[in-house]
Parts: structure tokens; sequence; C-alpha cells
């Protein structure tokens, strides 16, 4: 957490095989809004390049007419981020504004969410804007209640894109929708036929420091959107006890005793925490801080740039953790006699 967060923006996208996520990225590497997009995918040949003509290759990056670059992974995901990143440097590939990375159908988004949090000896340095899940209408039902892979996708996901919503009826489509809000009720959904996205769809999900209102809103809408207050479960015939749990709290907390409070849920149940969202007011602070976790990671934290009106907000997707115990300590993290520490983050 005393890392300070890289300008350049990743998107992680993912979900279960056959669900559309190439096509979905074939579609936004048409967009000429995205010229200036750095594209990661497993293998070239899945990502149906054709119509982009590749003007130039270097080792394994290859920059498109449209402008994009694309690479493969080599080895893992900090390899290829090195690359990117040392091309740059030596003039090789143009700048890029935003990253891309497409995962397979059977990935967890953890690991590549990790691989985003660069050693100091690394060259590349980025901050997780979103994580995005294709989910197939047709056959995302069973998917989802046979695999727990499809399962932790959804949950893990910041946005949601329900394709092949065509091949269904308006019944089945409603199902398939009910079955994503009880994994991840503060995941919008937005439905993608033959890849037809657009890009405020898959990008700018999260609020960086420069972020304008409208996107700050639309990401607290996200994180307010729980009927349930943070509790939802719907029964899988093959569950892992998924549910969303939100917390909150009215005045401003103490930052090295919200810290304290992180480690202790990330380090000990981190494994099942497959998600922390928040938006923190902190005693000594006009700024709210955006705060992104994964596992057992805690991305560093974010000052959004403008003062923000209402309390605290934290969402944790998880996987079997009480609710109850959660709540409870984290009220005695938020109480007044814990709220009085205003110490500068990462001091």
């Amino acid at each position: 957490m005393k890392n300070a967060a890289n300008t350049v923006p990743v998107t992680i996208l993912t979900g279960f095989l056959g669900s559309g996520k190439t096509t979905v990225l074939n579609r936004l590497l048409k967009l000429p809004s995205l010229a200036d997009t750095a594209v990661i995918v497993n293998e070239f040949g899945s990502v149906g390049l054709d119509h982009l003509l590749i003007e130039q290759a270097i080792e394994d990056a290859v920059l498109l007419k449209n402008g994009c670059i694309c690479c493969t992974v080599r080895g893992d995901i900090a390899d290829t981020l090195d690359l990117l990143w040392q091309r740059r440097e030596q003039g090789l590939l143009p700048p890029f504004k935003r990253i891309a990375i497409e995962t397979t159908g059977l990935a967890d988004p953890g690991p590549v969410a990790h691989a985003l949090l660069a050693e100091p000896e690394a060259r590349y340095a980025c901050r997780l804007d979103g994580i995005v899940t294709t989910v197939d209408a047709l056959n995302g039902p069973t998917q989802i209640d046979r695999q727990p892979e499809a399962r932790r996708q959804v949950a893990m996901a910041d946005r949601v894109l329900l394709t092949k919503t065509d091949l269904v009826s308006d019944v089945e489509a409603a199902r398939v929708t009910a079955m994503i809000g009880a994994l991840n009720a503060a995941a919008a959904v937005r439905r993608a036929v033959n890849g037809n996205v657009a890009a405020e769809d898959v990008f700018d999900l999260s609020p960086g420091a420069g972020a304008d209102v409208a996107r700050v809103a639309q990401w607290l809408q996200a994180l307010d959107e729980n009927p349930h207050h943070g509790h939802r479960h719907f029964p899988f015939r093959h569950g892992d006890e998924i549910a969303s749990i939100t917390l909150r709290c009215d005045g401003p907390l103490g930052w090295e005793r919200l810290c304290a409070w992180l480690q202790s849920v990330l380090s000990l149940r981190g494994d099942r925490v497959l998600r922390l969202k928040g938006l923190v007011h902190l005693v000594g602070h006009d700024q709210p801080v955006v705060l992104q976790g994964v596992h057992h990671v805690l991305h560093p934290p974010v000052f959004y740039a403008k003062p923000l009106q209402g309390g605290t907000r934290i969402v944790l997707i998880t996987r079997g953790l009480s609710a109850a115990g959660l709540r409870e300590s984290f009220a005695v993290c938020a109480s007044p006699a814990a709220r009085t520490s205003s110490a500068r983050i990462g001091g």
C-alpha cells in the first residue's frame, strides 16, 4: 500500500469458454477511440485479426494498422507487461493509454489482477480499472450452476456482458440475469449481441484521480444497488456460498485503523475474498479514497480529486465468509474511538 498508483488503467476481460470474449474484443478493436490501446491475449489466432492489417511485428508484439498494439502472453502476464513497457521506452511501440487483458475461459481473474502490482525493479506500473465478464445467455445458467470458475468470474466482475440474448427468450434472459445478480449485485449487466458493445461498457469503469463526476456517480451507484444491503444468495445446485456484503460508515475513518482491518481480513481470509471495492472518507482528508482488492492483494489506493458527499461504502464479494463477522469487525474499526488517526497514506 506504499506504492503510488500508475495512471495506465488495465481492464481484465474474462468469461467462460464460448461466452464471447473474443467477439467483444474484436468489435472493440475496430473503434477509432481505442486506437491507443494495448491488448494482451492468450493466443493470436483466437482473436481474429484478419480485418486489422498487421503493420509491423516486433518480437511478440505487433502494431496494427488502426493503432492498437497486440501481443501474446509470454510465460506470464508480468513478463508481457514488462515487454510492452520495454518496447515503448525503446521507441519501438507508440505510447498507449490503456491495456486490455483477455484471459482464458477457465481462468480465475485473481492472478491476472495480482500481476498488475509490479515489483520495485519492474519497468511497468499500472492500475486495475475493472474486471469485465462475458456470460453466455444460452449456456450461462448451466455453466454458472456447475462450474466454479464461471461463478467466480461473475462474482469478481465490475461489469457483466450478457451475450447471445438473441438466441433465448426474454424469460430465459431474465433468469440468467437473476443468477448474475445473486452472485454479484454490484455489477451492472449490459446485453451484447454479436459483440456489439460501447467502449464505455468495458473501459473507464473505476474512478481514477481525474475522473469526472458522472463516472464517479455511476461507480457509486453500482456500490449502492444492493436491495438487501449486501447479502444475497441463489440456490445453485453446486453453489460456492458466494455472497455480496456491503459495509457502511457515515463518519470518516482513521487510515491506520482501516489499514489494520483490511490487512487482517485479506491476509487471513483473502482466499475467500474474491473482490473488494470501496470509496472511503478518511480523517484529515477532504478527498475520498478509491480502494480495489482481489483475494489477498489490495491495490494502491487512489485519491479522487474532488470532495464527495456521503459516507464510506465498501463492498466485499466473498465465498463462505460470515457476513455478521465482517460487520462486527468493521464496526470496531469504524467506531468513534478508532477515528483519531490522520496519518499520511503511504507513510
